[in-house]
């Protein structure tokens, strides 16, 4: 077995145990709230981009694909307001306001880096998934 199975073996059996030290499941939890915080359409796409460094909203407006304006700002504030983001305007005319992850926010880098390895190795999956999801509804 490589290192790389290793680690993924550990990671497993490591989650399964905090699973089982737990009574129950529930929106309580704090997996799912981590999750809740996070997974949406836009919140990674946006994390992603600021994990390449600092960013001006019409940076992260050509950087993230189909995202709206409006959306694009909506999703920055939730991440300002949940300490994810920093947001940091300079007194100049017209006004410049540049974006960058907290600490906190760099804390992510770890679990998005695993949940993009596991994205990458089942690529074809769920691609095919997706096409039949998306062909259903």
């Amino acid at each position: 077995m490589t290192h790389n199975q290793e680690k993924k073996v550990d990671n497993y059996l490591r989650l399964q145990q905090s699973f089982l030290l737990k009574s129950s499941l529930d929106t309580s939890c704090i997996l799912n709230q981590s999750l809740a915080l996070i997974a949406n359409k836009w919140t990674l796409l946006v994390l992603m981009a600021l994990m390449q460094g600092v960013k001006r909203t019409n940076e992260l407006q050509k950087q993230i694909n189909d995202i709206s304006p409006k959306m694009l700002n909506e999703t920055l504030k939730r991440l300002v307001d949940y300490k994810m983001v920093q947001r940091k305007v300079y007194p100049e005319v017209p006004p410049r306001v540049e974006y960058c992850l907290t600490k906190f926010g760099k804390s992510t880098a770890d679990p998005l880096a695993v949940l993009l390895d596991w994205s990458v190795e089942n690529e074809e999956t769920l691609r095919s998934l997706f096409e039949q999801f998306n062909k259903k509804a």
